[in-house]
């Protein structure tokens, strides 16, 4: 393909962690492929490594992750490579600051993913019942409101967590987001943890720490963060995450997937009790002082680099341009360091094909140093350009076609995929969202000084990926029956918002037909333009009119007209030539899978041991350790599996054991730190009397995993 320069061809030696792990994923599609595995078990190999299933049969979305955002030129290039090469030659930027490729063919992911790794970039545990893509404000280093710069944390955290034990099988999905700035551009109180940077005056001393919030989230029932503690010492974030994660993984909900959120664990234990737990949690965990050893980097205070001597010329005229004085006022923010300025460069719906992300990586390399960030706007930022070069900057923007005006406006609309790709998509958010910005600059440019901060998201579907809970006038995917025929609609929230202190979810106003989407968007801007009071906030106004005044202006607009009068009103937007119907029979994969199909026996688990004592007869005593390790954590798969949690390798397996049953009381405190003993065991020189106690050690957890077993059954027997 075009575009497809030495970067592919030349891959760096990888880290033999990623070496082995893809070497074992192309075994693993092998086997799928032959039939020796089944699609449940192929779904939580593929999820664990960011390849997600598509609407359209036989090809994958793959997502990327890019912790805190921050993104190379050079990631840029090959991203737009691996795009050209295995996918459909555009990306999606995602509110997670995730990368999105589509149409990839699952024989080609670990090729994709090795030239990936070697430009430094992972999909592991990009989707899964894991810990997500660790998110940070994209101002982080750059803000002149911030503290400090949360960006090393983030990258730290995700560090500590990739590929951790704590983070392997959890019973659903734990998002993170850190914010530095005295505003919030990061969603502090819709995730799982929200990390605020917070300074505190110690003596002479200032001390760095976190504002600290749990539990919150978006989706169907949204909820806001609890306040865990106003200051958390930098150095104890690892081991409030570690606490947290392990609480979530030994409590958290497994068999019902629509309440297996960190939000419900808290709402099923009350706050002050979960509070207690997590307090009492975080005495147990103990980690190596190496888990901080970020931090002498991190505090280390910024400079600004220096200003380069030389830079593209400039066109002549443009500064009293009015399409650049706009573009400096929605698209260029202040900076901590004289001389330099944040550009905001607008992605479309979050889209960008490979040929412009090529001369936007030459750009940044350029104007800001080689670095980008990834906006929960589904924007890309430059956070080094000298206030000099904006001129020649906008230029080279915009002989890309990337100048255009109007970041984090109301014109730009943040979209999830929708049913244009995902399974999950009940309509398309993409296609409403582009016609609402379309309107906004033609239709509806009267209201466009009016509504500048305001915010409109679509979602596809309830799972509301495009955040639109949070947006002053947010949709959600829906459909009507309508004389025997499916209408794509969207369910209408407004008034909702992000700001830290003032977080608020949209209320639910009611289901329009989607072709009435800008019409809905049209009579809120009127309703607000007649109705508000001097320097009243749109979502101040709303909340002040009340539903039913907002329910009764929109009345007419909840009609649907009979196909013979309309048809149009019966199909989607961007899909006009298709006949709308909502997808049945496929699955969806945002809550991912908690056990595959193969049922695990004691049976197995016996015969490993009984090969470790034939071992061990034999005199080979480093091969009977081996199979009494197997033999243990095979056994403690058993009672695992019966709560539905189901270990990828034998470690994960041994450490669920120890986490979710010695840890909560329901084994003997001699299991404590079990999996930890277990792991230096295994790594010592093999002696006859190092085995013989391993053999013994077995025989006590296979007797102690079968009576968990036994009771687990026969305690579900009773339940109605």
């Amino acid at each position: 393909m075009s575009g497809e320069p030495h970067r592919l061809q030349n891959r760096i030696m990888l880290p033999d962690v990623v070496r082995k792990e893809l070497e074992e994923y192309e075994e693993w599609i092998k086997k799928y492929r032959a039939g020796k595995i089944g699609d449940v078990k192929m779904q939580k190999i593929r999820l664990q490594l960011g390849t997600y299933a598509q609407r359209q049969e036989g090809v994958q979305m793959q997502r990327i992750k890019f912790p805190s955002g921050t993104i190379t030129s050079e990631q840029l290039l090959q991203l737009a490579d691996v795009a050209d090469r295995y996918g459909s030659g555009f990306i999606h930027f995602t509110t997670r600051e995730d990368a999105q490729l589509y149409y990839i063919k699952l024989e080609e992911c670990p090729d994709m993913m090795r030239d990936l790794a070697s430009a430094g970039i992972t999909t592991r545990e990009a989707c899964g019942n894991t810990v997500r893509n660790i998110t940070a404000c994209y101002r982080s280093g750059v803000s002149s409101t911030e503290l400090f710069d949360v960006a090393p944390y983030a990258q730290a955290l995700f560090r500590f967590l990739v590929r951790n034990k704590f983070n392997q099988v959890l019973g659903r999905k734990f998002k993170i987001a850190f914010e530095g700035c005295t505003e919030d551009h990061a969603g502090m109180r819709f995730h799982d943890f929200g990390f605020k940077a917070v300074v505190k005056e110690e003596g002479s001393e200032l001390r760095r720490g976190f504002r600290t919030y749990i539990g919150g989230g978006l989706g169907g029932v949204p909820y806001l963060g609890c306040l865990y503690t106003e200051f958390l010492p930098e150095e104890e974030m690892m081991n409030l995450a570690a606490a947290t994660l392990r609480l979530f993984d030994r409590y958290g909900e497994r068999k019902n997937r629509m309440q297996a959120r960190m939000k419900f664990l808290i709402k099923k234990l009350g706050w002050e009790k979960f509070k207690e737990a997590l307090d009492e949690e975080r005495k147990q965990v103990r980690l190596p002082s190496s888990v901080n050893d970020y931090l002498g980097e991190a505090r280390e205070a910024p400079s600004a680099p220096p200003l380069p001597d030389f830079l593209p010329e400039g066109p002549d005229g443009v500064t009293q341009n009015p399409v650049y004085q706009e573009w400096l006022r929605d698209n260029v923010i202040h900076h901590k360091f004289a001389g330099y300025k944040g550009v905001n460069v607008r992605l479309k719906l979050g889209d960008l094909v490979t040929e412009p992300a090529r001369k936007l990586a030459e750009i940044a390399k350029t104007f800001s140093r080689g670095e980008l960030r990834i906006s929960i706007q589904q924007n890309l930022f430059l956070p080094w350009v000298p206030q000099k070069a904006l001129p020649q900057l906008y230029k080279a923007l915009r002989e890309t076609g990337l100048a255009e005006a109007g970041a984090e406006t109301m014109e730009d609309t943040t979209t999830c995929p929708g049913a244009d790709t995902c399974r999950l998509g009940i309509t398309s958010a993409k296609g409403l969202g582009a016609r609402v910005s379309h309107e906004l600059n033609n239709g509806l440019a009267r209201f466009k000084e009016l509504s500048r901060n305001l915010r409109v998201k679509v979602s596809g579907c309830p799972n509301g990926c495009a955040q639109h809970g949070i947006a002053n006038i947010g949709f959600q995917g829906a459909a009507f029956k309508q004389d025997g025929r499916t209408v794509p609609a969207h369910e209408l929230f407004v008034g909702g918002g992000s700001e830290l202190d003032e977080t608020k979810f949209g209320e639910r106003i009611g289901k329009f037909p989607a072709r009435n989407g800008p019409k809905v968007v049209e009579t809120l801007l009127e309703l607000y333009t007649q109705e508000k009071k001097e320097n009243e906030s749109f979502n101040a106004c709303v909340a002040r009119l009340g539903k039913e005044r907002i329910k009764e202006a929109l009345a007419p607009l909840a009609l649907v007209p009979s196909f013979a009068e309309q048809p149009e009103f019966y199909d989607d937007w961007g899909h006009e030539n298709e006949k709308f119907a909502i997808q049945s029979g496929i699955k969806g994969e945002c809550a991912g899978v908690p056990v595959q199909e193969k049922v695990p026996v004691m049976g197995e688990a016996r015969e490993k041991l009984a090969q470790a004592e034939a071992f061990f007869a034999h005199k080979e005593f480093a091969n009977a350790q081996i199979e009494a390790y197997e033999a243990m954590a095979q056994a403690s798969r058993v009672p695992l599996y019966a709560k539905l949690v189901d270990p990828f390798t034998s470690e994960q397996a041994l450490w669920e054991f120890e986490n979710i049953y010695a840890r909560s009381d329901m084994s003997g405190s001699e299991w404590l730190d079990f999996a930890e003993r277990l792991e230096a065991e295994k790594n010592r020189e093999p002696t006859e009397n190092r085995a013989r106690n391993l053999i013994e050690l077995a025989k006590k957890q296979l007797a102690e995993c079968e009576r968990l077993h036994t009771e687990i059954v026969n305690d579900s027997a009773k339940k109605p």
